[in-house]
Order: structure tokens, then sequence, then C-alpha cells
């Protein structure tokens, strides 16, 4: 019979930690991500919804903020995902923070190679620091770096709308040297959408 000391011991050693960061004005507490946390924690997986504080903040800070978080809530054995600009930061900290996997959802084209591309509106919307920020980051340097493995996502029809998030996602997957694109059928920029959750489901 195995004490309740021993078991304890057990049940830490193989605790799965998932880090969710969340995509541009939005919290894990949202019911955008709702299915998506119940289901990993029916997994077992101890789900960290990472805080951000997008007022007032670059990317770049947003990154810092999260590592300092990680770095105060990890556990055994840590998996990290992120939505749009959560996205960014996670594969921004990749090679930064303690993580078995790296999931990438709709990896925001927020880089240095992707500014000549970005609209003025949404300029305009992001405000003139957080671009200022996108110029001093590299989108292939980070993953030419990373050697967790990595899997990223995109919805098709977020990437007919959003052809530089395509691109983005795809040159991605291509430099990773340890990567996996999944492309999603009919899914928009929308990480609840019924076939985005199934998707992910699936890597778990």
């Amino acid at each position: 019979m195995v004490s309740k000391p021993c078991s304890l011991f057990i049940l830490v050693f193989m605790s799965k930690t998932i880090f969710i960061i969340p995509g541009f004005k939005t919290q894990v507490k949202d019911p955008l991500y709702s299915e998506l946390v119940t289901y990993l924690k029916s997994r077992d997986y101890v789900v960290q919804a990472v805080p951000i504080t997008w007022n007032n903040k670059t990317v770049s800070q947003n990154a810092i903020e999260f590592v300092r978080y990680f770095n105060e809530n990890k556990g055994n054995s840590n998996y990290v995902l992120g939505f749009s600009y959560g996205a960014v930061i996670a594969l921004m900290t990749a090679e930064i923070v303690d993580t078995k996997k790296l999931i990438l959802c709709s990896l925001s084209p927020d880089f240095k190679e992707d500014s000549n591309a970005m609209p003025t509106w949404l300029i305009k919307y992001i405000g003139k620091n957080r671009f200022a920020d996108t110029l001093t980051r590299s989108a292939n340097k980070f993953a030419k770096k990373l050697t967790v493995e990595t899997i990223v996502f995109y919805g098709e029809k977020e990437g007919i709308d959003y052809p530089q998030l395509k691109i983005r996602s795809e040159q991605t997957a291509k430099l990773a040297p340890n990567s996996k694109l999944i492309v999603i059928k009919d899914a928009p920029h929308d990480i609840s959408f019924p076939t985005y959750v199934e998707a992910i489901k699936k890597v778990f």
C-alpha cells in the first residue's frame, strides 16, 4: 500500500502545468477561453491563467511580465499556450522559460518583418509605442532559435482575412527546428470557434 506522503509526491511529480497567455485586451477568465480551460482541467492540467496588463504597456513589457509570472507559478512539467498577441509573447520567451511544449495559436504578425505590411488602421489601434516595439524583434530569429517542441495553429478563414498572420505562422513553423503547422478548417480569428477548440484538444 502506498503511503499518503508517497502518493502526494507522485501527484506533484506527475503534475502538468499549462500557462495560457491571452490575446490583446483579453484575459483568460473571459468566456473566449472557458471551454479550453474546462477541457484542460478535465485532463488534469493545472491551468495558469496568465494575467496581462495591456493598458500602457508594450508587448516587450508584457513578455517580462509573463516571465516573472511563470517563474513564480511553474510546476514540474510546464506547457505554454498563447493566442494572438499572447502567441507573440510565448514565442519571445520560449527559450527563457522552462517549457516542454509551445503552442502558438494565431500568431500575430507583430514583428519587424511585418511592419511594412501593417495597415494604418491597425497601427492606430495598437498605438505608436506598440508599433515602435515591433521593430525591436525579429520573428525569424526567434523561430530559428527554438529548441522546444512547437505547434503553430491558424484558421483557414483568418488566413484569408489576415494574410500577414498566415505568412507569419507559416514562416515560423518552417524555420523552427522542431515544429508542426496545423491549419484549422473554417476557423476565424477566434480561439473559441468549435473547430479551433477541437484542434487544440487533439494536442492534449
